[in-house]
This record gives C-alpha cells, structure tokens and sequence, in this order.
C-alpha cells in the first residue's frame, strides 16, 4: 500500500516499515474511541530501521481509518523516537478499493 501510494506521487521515496508493536493488541473492530485509545497507547514503537540522521519527511500510511487513533499511536510512538513533529508530514489511508464490473469485483 504505502509503494503505490508513493508511486502516486510521482517523486522519488523510500518506502520503510518502521514501527513495530511493543505487545499485543486488541481487534479495534468493536471498541470505542476511549477503548481503541487504550489498546494503543504505548503499544507502537520505532524498530531500529529508522535512521534519524536522514532529514526527511515522514508520511504514515494506514489500511483503515474509523477512529484515527491507530494514526495518532503511530505519530505518538515517532515523536517518543525523536522525530519531530513538523517532520511527519502526511497520514494516508490506502484502503484497496474494490470496483464490480459485470457481475465479477477486482482488486
């Protein structure tokens, strides 16, 4: 998701999975937003693969978004790591759309 949303741009980037879960969350289908909130917090954290020394911007890329608050984990979790605020620049959602053409859906 995040490649076709950078090829969508049409500038050069580099694409990297740099956030990891500390522990285990909940499925956020059925929570509230004060539930999702709790599952989340402190569960994100930058892995290793993140080079700080780079200035570049970072844009966050998500499959779903009903509350936001897996987004704002993820911002929480890069600012705890040092990267600063004005650095994260974007927060994509990059859900696959399905369109039904003549009976049969693709992808």
């Amino acid at each position: 998701m995040a490649r076709a949303a950078a090829l969508a741009l049409g500038e050069a980037v580099t694409v990297r999975a740099v956030l990891g879960h500390r522990r285990r969350v909940a499925d956020q289908s059925g929570l509230d937003l004060q539930q999702r909130q709790a599952n989340l917090a402190g569960a994100l954290h930058v892995t290793g693969r993140l080079n700080l020394a780079i200035d570049a911007d970072l844009v966050v890329v998500d499959d779903i978004c009903s509350s936001g608050s897996t987004l704002a984990a993820a911002a929480r979790a890069l600012r705890a790591a040092g990267v600063a605020p004005q650095r994260i620049r974007a927060a994509v959602v990059a859900t696959p759309v399905v369109l039904k053409n003549a009976g049969s859906a693709v992808r």
